[in-house]
């Protein structure tokens, strides 16, 4: 019998573990091997919090050309039937939430409410299957907010103390993926972050 494959978080405190799914968002979740694979998810800083909605470790492809890839979107919207239900404690993938989903920005959903609010506009990768209590510690550490110029509807605060992905692994359980399908390369956006 297959298993899915388990992503591994080591963050300077504790281990949150995410059972992925091939099925719900086979191309998304390849991208998310190759680049856990590739060792590009390590010593990421967390740049994203947003209390109540989501925890996303990065909305600037973490600053690196090699993580600003854009893969088809699947999900309903754009015409993809099947995922799984976004919901409290799913792992999504980021994106534009009409065509386009990106290659690295995962995010945790931290509520059923926010979960249905996304329904359908993003990829579901997996589910938190450890560590649930690591993912809400980092909602809840000090935090400053960080305009996005034009962009009110975004909410981004961002820990006055750095956090980090120390380490991101994956056990595919000898399972060979293949490399994502990637649209293209995005620009990688930059903010001013306020002192």
């Amino acid at each position: 019998m297959n298993r899915n494959p388990i992503l591994t978080i080591q963050t300077g405190k504790a281990i949150i573990r995410v059972e992925l799914y091939p099925t719900s968002a086979p191309n998304a979740v390849r991208s998310i091997i190759m680049i856990a694979q590739q060792g590009l998810l390590n010593h990421r800083e967390i740049r994203r919090i947003a209390p109540g909605f989501v925890i996303q470790p990065s909305f600037t492809c973490y600053d690196d050309e090699r993580l600003a890839m854009e893969i088809p979107g699947e999900f309903a919207v754009n015409g993809f039937e099947g995922g799984a239900v976004m919901k409290e404690g799913s792992v999504g993938m980021g994106g534009d939430g009409k065509t386009l989903a990106s290659g690295s920005e995962f995010f945790f959903c931290l509520t059923d409410e926010t979960g249905a609010s996304l329904q359908g506009k993003f990829p579901v990768i997996g589910q938190v299957i450890e560590g649930w209590e690591e993912v809400k510690r980092l909602e809840c550490v000090p935090a400053k907010h960080l305009p996005i110029p034009g962009r009110d509807d975004v909410i981004v605060y961002v820990p006055t103390t750095p956090e980090y992905m120390e380490s991101v692994t994956v056990e595919t359980f000898g399972v060979a993926y293949p490399e994502p399908e990637i649209i293209g390369y995005q620009e990688i956006p930059h903010f001013d972050d306020p002192q």
